[in-house]
């Protein structure tokens, strides 16, 4: 991310909402600590808390993993997708700022045991989630449904919903959250946790 931090990109969207920190503690439930731990990334955000962050700030999640300008066509190679690692789980963003982009694709792996968060997330559109590698475990609307190798699962999206890797093992999976209104809302909401890449309306 170059010399873009994801602290620094937590704090300029913050700033340019004339936010405190503890206004912005307040609004995303996180301590004041906790908000500047992050902005000088002295400490990863969870999953979780970035989407809360992200929802508090009105962002996609991610506003925190890019900045290229908007564009027609995108193509990223392995070594140029920007990463967010915390607590087991690694974000890969794939998708950047395509004009009126409704779709935000991620690539995720989730070390043995590790979880998007303790919240169910509930957010507008629907989620596509296909299962590159090992076994992922869905919890939505309270019902189990365990992806293996090459499962695909597609939902709506307001149904309140999870993921874990319940295993010893590392799993792979690529998850493409799509709006069916703001279009940074569901990325908000589902990585709490982690900050958006891109800004709503930018």
């Amino acid at each position: 991310m170059g010399k873009y931090t994801l602290g620094s990109k937590l704090r300029a969207a913050r700033e340019e909402r004339g936010l405190s920190q503890r206004e912005l503690a307040q609004l995303a439930s996180l301590s004041t600590n906790a908000i500047s731990l992050i902005e000088r990334d002295e400490n990863s955000p969870s999953v979780s808390t970035l989407q809360s962050l992200a929802t508090a700030l009105s962002v996609k999640m991610s506003y925190f993993f890019d900045d290229h300008a908007p564009t027609a066509v995108l193509h990223v190679t392995p070594t140029k997708r920007p990463a967010i690692v915390s607590k087991g789980i690694r974000i890969e963003g794939l998708g950047g700022k395509l004009s009126r982009q409704e779709m935000d694709p991620f690539l995720v792996t989730l070390e043995p045991h590790s979880e998007s968060g303790l919240r169910q997330v509930v957010h507008t559109g629907h989620e596509l989630v296909y299962c590159i590698s090992g076994k992922v475990e869905y919890l939505i609307d309270g019902q189990i449904h365990q992806l293996e190798s090459g499962d695909i699962l597609l939902f709506e999206a307001h149904l309140p919903h999870l993921w874990r890797n319940t295993t010893h093992e590392q799993a792979v999976i690529l998850l493409v959250l799509q709006a069916s209104g703001p279009a940074g809302e569901p990325v908000e909401r589902h990585f709490s946790d982690y900050p958006s890449v891109v800004h709503i309306g930018k």
